[in-house]
């Protein structure tokens, strides 16, 4: 394909290529590691990792290093199996129809598991759901007393993290709405100030405003990033901070796990991806194409992640292993936020209103709607997409901007329609959106301002958090 591009250039910034390989690390006097050929500080990089290549035999060795390839797979089909008639099982005590060790029930979740890798799963969730009865409530707290800006919730809708312009960094319990942790920003400077025993607890969160949160999708590690290049790697059970990394230039405006393991992608105005080990704490490679500050980034089960370029107009899908990358331009202002709704279709939406479906085997959209959220009537211009949603493998997609609604779509069939199911009223910048497990809860960031500036106040709107509670169609 046209759009198809392989590195060949040495990774050369704004190539359209890959990074070049890792770079080989050497040690200096002290046993630390750094770039060959460059100081210690060229990407700010902190591990805490150790070094175990070269140690001898540890003196044991376990069945699995003596099983054969195919005994492997037999052992992992086993494994496999057997999470899944947990799940049922699970399901069934908790008033599901499925009954554990049905074999039929186990069939149709190995299906649907094989259509959800080839990308061809699509569960008709809105026609199940009754948008006519929505309930909301309401979360509040003095650690957002800005405008909030990011949210995440937890693969199992139990906990709900927020952040906020104030630097603010909360963990909530969703069936109660009571706040289990929160953390207070630090003053501006305080990354670059030497950490001592005293001003431990004080420097504990960020020192800017906070732009993004992600989740690991065993609910392990929170993500957060700043407006000062810093991530920041919390235990979401305790929320303790583990770690920082450092080696973006610009804001941080992104941020996503692979699904089923550690590895974080980060998205950055500096026009770049990384990529991150967050179990070794260490830094992997970055990724150079974008041709404008990356806006926005997503990532599913297999080893590839997707972004978008803002105003170069350009969403890519980055394919790791082969050191590649498919370049998809939109015709509009700016492409500013994506989400994949499976493995091989995503959807985006930008300053100039609109809402699209991808696919990975067509240059062009799939379906498109322009100016989405209609028109500002004091200017005419079209309401910029503040922020987007979708529930993976369904056709539930919810989008958020300033117009005083959430508005939910409906995917169609073969990813080649878009049709508006709802609108939700919220008053305020809708600066992001999440959608729970099953789609029964929406819950929605608003501030009075734009995540990304202060061009415009919502005087009528509250920094707070909305949840949206739909109930299923009797």
């Amino acid at each position: 394909m046209s759009f198809f591009i392989r590195s060949g250039d040495g990774g050369k910034a704004g190539s359209g290529g890959f990074a070049g390989k890792k770079r080989k690390l050497t040690e200096d006097s002290e046993g630390k590691k750094f770039k060959k050929g460059k100081g210690v500080d060229d990407e700010n990089i902190e591990s805490d990792g150790s070094d175990i290549e070269g140690m001898g035999d540890v003196g044991y060795e376990s069945e699995e290093d003596l099983e054969t390839a195919e005994e492997k797979k037999l052992r992992m089909a086993k494994l496999y199996l057997q999470e899944i008639e947990k799940e049922l099982k699970e399901r069934a005590d908790d008033g599901g129809e499925d009954e554990a060790g049905d074999g039929e029930a186990v069939k149709e979740r190995l299906m649907e598991d094989v259509e959800a890798d080839k990308g061809k799963l699509r569960k008709e969730v809105t026609a199940t759901l009754d948008f006519d009865k929505v309930e909301s409530e309401y979360l509040q707290d003095k650690h957002h007393n800005l405008s909030i800006t990011c949210s995440v919730v937890s693969s199992d809708s139990k906990y709900l993290y927020t952040g906020s312009k104030d630097k603010g960094l909360i963990k909530w319990e969703l069936s109660t709405g009571n706040k289990l942790f929160k953390i207070k920003g630090g003053k501006k400077g305080c990354e670059e100030r030497k950490e001592d025993e005293e001003d431990s607890v004080e420097l504990e969160g960020h020192c800017y405003s906070l732009t993004c949160l992600a989740l690991s999708s065993d609910n392990k590690f929170l993500a957060s990033g700043d407006t000062k290049k810093y991530i920041y790697i919390w235990d979401s059970h305790s929320m303790s901070r583990i770690h920082a990394f450092k080696g973006h230039k610009s804001d941080i405006s992104g941020l996503a796990f692979r699904k089923g393991t550690h590895t974080l992608y980060s998205s950055s105005n500096d026009r770049s991806v990384k990529i991150w080990d967050v179990d070794q704490k260490s830094y992997v490679e970055t990724l150079y194409g974008h041709q404008s500050a990356v806006t926005a980034i997503d990532a599913g089960s297999r080893e590839r992640c997707i972004s978008t370029g803002g105003k170069d107009c350009s969403v890519r899908v980055w394919k790791i292993i082969e050191e590649s990358q498919l370049v998809f331009n939109h015709s509009g202002y700016s492409v500013d936020c994506v989400k994949l709704l499976n493995e091989e279709q995503w959807v985006t939406a930008g300053e100039d209103g609109h809402l699209a479906v991808w696919g990975v085997v067509r240059k062009k959209p799939l379906a498109t709607v322009e100016v989405c959220h209609g028109r500002d009537p004091v200017n005419n211009q079209p309401f910029w997409i503040t922020s987007l949603a979708t529930l993976y493998n369904t056709d539930m997609v919810a989008t958020g901007s300033r117009d005083g609604d959430v508005r939910i779509w409906s995917i169609g069939d073969q990813f080649k329609s878009i049709k508006l199911v709802k609108k939700l009223q919220i008053a305020g910048f809708v600066n992001s959106l999440n959608i729970s497990s099953e789609g029964r809860l929406i819950v929605a960031a608003v501030g009075q301002e734009h995540r990304l500036g202060r061009w415009w106040v919502e005087k009528r709107a509250k920094n707070r958090i909305q949840i949206l509670k739909i109930k299923n169609l009797s």
